[in-house]
């Protein structure tokens, strides 16, 4: 026990945590802005693992910031896809969502494939590049406490800044804007944003080409920073965490980031426990992430069942 916590509280533990919150985050904020829209987007973890194979594969012919925006775009074009054919077409977008995830699964393994000459498992054979990361060294130079910052914040991917900054743009955006109030109210009353001359199904569709981008460098930081390179199935079940993490976060920029820190807590667990504690099964702390976001969800469902009570109780 005195081991795992020497290792909770160290720095290595620390930046390990940040990078496995990192696609988390950009996915959970996707996530957020869809549902604030009233388009629940299920479709996070098809477009993650798509925008991760997409960015590898072009990073071999471009730079590496050329590839993450071609992750983006896949990203965006699968959230322009399920506008279309939940707004257009009139299809239900929980089994639009589900239909893209399905594609994700078998499309990227075929893709894979036709990149890497055959090879439907991982990306091994291509030259891929990654994400640059930040060199803070300069922080060195700070008495007393230079060295610790240096070894805290120096070594971030360049993306895992611009998801910190993100949260607040995402904040600015929906509490200060009048755009974010058209997203929030289309979300939820339809009704009276409509009879004010607001396009609602404009604003869910731009709603969910942003959480389609957003899960797409959430898809580039995986495959271009936390592993370089793609694998069959990469996200492993990131995209619904970080459906987990929108409702655990109360459905805010903030509450959600932490929501989403948290969970990057306990997936950093998952990979750091089985070198400390060889007698546990590492499939069942490989768990502890899913176990968290079925905890998290009842948790919601149980504060909404209680704010709900409230009300009535308020209106009788």
């Amino acid at each position: 026990m005195i081991e795992l916590l020497m290792t909770v509280f160290s720095a290595t533990f620390f930046v390990t945590v940040i990078r496995t919150t990192t696609p988390l985050l950009f996915a959970t904020l996707g996530g957020l802005i869809s549902d604030l829209s009233g388009a629940l987007n299920v479709a996070l973890e098809g477009m993650m693992l798509i925008a991760a194979l997409t960015a590898v594969i072009v990073s071999v012919y471009a730079p590496w910031y050329v590839a993450v925006l071609s992750g983006i775009s896949a990203g965006a074009m699968l959230g322009a896809l399920m506008a279309f054919f939940h707004l257009r077409m009139k299809a239900d977008i929980i089994l639009v969502g589900f239909a893209v995830n399905i594609l994700a699964t078998g499309g990227t393994v075929f893709a894979l494939a036709q990149a890497t000459g055959g090879d439907k498992g991982t990306s091994i054979n291509l030259p891929s590049k990654g994400v640059p990361s930040v060199d803070l060294s300069f922080l060195e130079a700070i008495p007393v406490i230079g060295r610790t910052l240096k070894s805290l914040l120096s070594g971030h991917s360049i993306l895992s800044w611009l998801a910190v900054l993100l949260v607040f743009a995402v904040w600015y955006f929906l509490y200060r804007t009048p755009y974010g109030l058209w997203l929030r109210g289309v979300g939820e009353y339809p009704a009276a944003p409509e009879a004010a001359g607001i396009p609602v199904n404009k604003v869910r569709a731009w709603s969910l080409i942003a959480s389609g981008a957003l899960a797409g460098i959430g898809g580039a930081q995986l495959a271009m920073f936390n592993y370089i390179g793609f694998t069959r199935d990469m996200t492993a079940g990131r995209g619904f965490i970080a459906l987990g993490a929108v409702l655990l976060g109360a459905r805010h920029p903030v509450g959600a980031m932490l929501a989403a820190l948290l969970f990057g807590v306990f997936e950093a667990l998952a990979i750091v426990m089985p070198n400390l504690f060889n007698w546990i099964p590492g499939e069942l702390i490989q768990t502890i992430p899913f176990a968290v976001t079925a905890l998290a969800l009842v948790l919601f469902s149980y504060r909404a069942q209680r704010a709900l009570q409230r009300r009535n109780a308020a209106k009788a």
